[in-house]
């Protein structure tokens, strides 16, 4: 058996390494430099920890038995294909209270107008107050995985009232909001909701999904926030928006492409972004070893794993 490590974001430390070949035994954990290395040794792969190739070392892994993602997000990743081969896809659940930290620390960027202060600073001036966004009175939180569910009571202990919308709302996750929308009717919902934050997968039926109409259905100056994928919004209707000043103010973790230098995100008034920060952490790749392998082990007792994905992309 060869378990194939294939992380992007960071190189498994040399005690992680080791804690894997204790489990598997010497010689059966391969870490791929490049491409190459990852295709080479998919041909005996019957573990794969991380994606970064996955897409590539697909049809050359015919032992494969269970993908363990580095992401929380799965619909980036060969959901349907691996499920077709009776491949077993577990994702990433442990930066879910960092994204919902990284959201709250936008919306108070926001609300405080923290690059106006930021931006006198550079320029060494001391100036005058700025005239202060108010905190939502109530946001359409869309998306209630995990991200969702650790954002929502964080959300309702600034005093915010949470509606949360998905395709369908476990009890679970009803009681850590205020309200349920169904995601049918979400835009019906805009007219209510000072704030808008994206926390949902990017699919088809996705793509786009904040446009114009949406964004004219909010009331004035509300609050939009994006820590889930960029295909989800209208880049030029935020803009279009934003320099209307019909839109209050918005926050973007996600760009994809990435614009220019010289492109207009960059120099548009009431626009913060991040360079797709919100799930790190100190302990980010620390947490995610030991969890990979609390995950072997049990992988290899043949129990029960942890954050299982199902056909449809959702957490089992």
């Amino acid at each position: 058996m060869t378990i194939l490590l294939m992380t992007g974001n960071w190189s498994p430390s040399p005690a992680h390494r080791l804690r894997l070949e204790q489990l598997a035994g010497v010689g059966q954990v391969v870490v791929a430099g490049d491409e190459a290395e990852a295709l080479c040794a998919a041909e005996t792969a019957e573990v794969i920890i991380g994606h970064r190739y996955l897409r590539q070392v697909l049809a050359h892994a015919p032992r494969l038995a269970w993908v363990q993602t580095s992401a929380a997000g799965v619909d980036q990743l060969p959901v349907a294909q691996l499920a077709q081969r009776g491949v077993v896809l577990t994702r990433n659940p442990l930066n879910s209270e960092a994204i919902a930290v990284h959201v709250l620390a936008l919306l108070l960027a926001l609300v405080r107008r923290l690059p106006e202060t930021l931006d006198a600073q550079r320029e060494g001036r001391w100036a005058s107050p700025p005239a202060m966004r108010a905190l939502p009175r109530q946001v359409l939180l869309m998306g209630l995985g995990a991200i969702g569910q650790a954002l929502a009571p964080r959300l309702r202990g600034l005093g915010i009232r949470v509606l949360g919308c998905a395709r369908r709302g476990t009890p679970t996750q009803r009681a850590l909001c205020d309200g349920f929308i169904p995601a049918a009717d979400w835009r019906d919902a805009l007219p209510d909701c000072d704030g808008l934050i994206l926390a949902m997968p990017l699919e088809r039926s996705t793509e786009g999904l904040v446009d114009a109409a949406a964004l004219e259905r909010l009331p004035p100056g509300a609050l939009l926030i994006n820590v889930a994928r960029a295909g989800l919004v209208d880049m030029p209707a935020l803009l279009a928006a934003l320099g209307s000043g019909r839109l209050g103010g918005a926050a973007l973790d996600v760009m994809d492409p990435v614009p220019a230098p010289d492109a207009p995100p960059w120099r548009t008034p009431g626009l913060i972004i991040t360079p797709k920060v919100a799930a790190y952490h100190p302990s980010m790749q620390r947490d995610f070893e030991a969890f990979t392998e609390r995950q072997l082990q049990a992988y290899l007792q043949g129990l029960p794993l942890e954050a299982v994905v199902t056909a449809r992309g959702e957490t089992a």
